[in-house]
């Protein structure tokens, strides 16, 4: 996220003094982190502050802290394929997700949505740990992280009701619990029936966040060159254009 505004320090002190009785660990308490929530609500104090008391519950609800000591089935392997590929020029995360590789309609048969979601939660932990104690090129603490989602393959036949609704539910908790964290979402190789999976998350995804999404479908040399605009040439996969040898499976 951008350096703190003028304005946003002069009522930092009064939504952290809205807060107080939460018992904010540092990290939560801090500037940046308070300042998330300021961001998703424009300002209004009131909205912020419901906001984060409702993320303080959800947080205690599915043990969030405790994510990285979870033991994910070894199914999940061989289709929740997230991998962080490195940090751009401002410390920011990369994760290469192979969304086409999911077999959502399985996995949700076999573990059942809150197993699927658990996942993607650690990820966002993950994530979190990753970003801690780095600085922006512009020394701001660094907030966000991109994604880069592959949906080579995807096929259609995921796209069932149970499927669609997962998606819905992880758009909803998504924004809902860590607004302002998306820098960039570049969605390649996306077939004619990407707008179906993305409708059922459409209606939970702020403005300010579909700004962040760009769109390309199978021609290569076009995402290639978005690609290589956005990322450094040693986090992209040699896959994509880059220098970076990580093995994709």
């Amino acid at each position: 996220m951008a350096a703190p505004r003028l304005y946003e320090l002069k009522i930092l002190p009064e939504f952290r003094r809205r807060v107080k009785d939460l018992s904010l660990n540092e990290f939560l308490n801090s500037d940046m982190e308070l300042l998330r929530w300021i961001r998703a609500r424009e300002n209004n104090l009131g909205q912020a502050e419901l906001m984060l008391r409702a993320h303080m519950k959800w947080r205690e609800e599915v043990s969030f802290d405790q994510l990285l000591l979870l033991d994910m089935p070894k199914q999940y392997e061989a289709v929740i394929l997230d991998i962080i590929l490195g940090l751009d020029n401002d410390n920011c995360p990369v994760v290469l997700s192979h969304l086409d590789k999911w077999d959502m309609k399985r996995m949700l048969q076999e573990f059942g949505p809150d197993a699927l979601l658990r996942s993607k939660w650690k990820l966002e932990k993950e994530l979190q740990e990753a970003m801690k104690n780095k600085l922006t090129s512009e020394g701001v603490p660094v907030t966000q992280s991109s994604i880069i989602c592959d949906l080579e393959g995807l096929s259609i036949s995921q796209g069932t009701f149970t499927v669609l609704r997962f998606l819905s539910d992880a758009a909803r908790i998504d924004e809902a619990n860590f607004p302002e964290s998306l820098k960039t979402w570049v969605v390649i190789n996306a077939p004619w029936s990407f707008p179906i999976f993305f409708k059922c998350a459409k209606p939970f995804v702020s403005e300010k966040t579909k700004s962040k999404i760009h769109v390309y479908g199978a021609n290569r040399k076009e995402w290639m060159k978005f690609l290589g605009s956005v990322f450094p040439h040693h986090v992209l996969p040699v896959k994509y254009g880059g220098s970076n040898s990580i093995e994709i499976p």
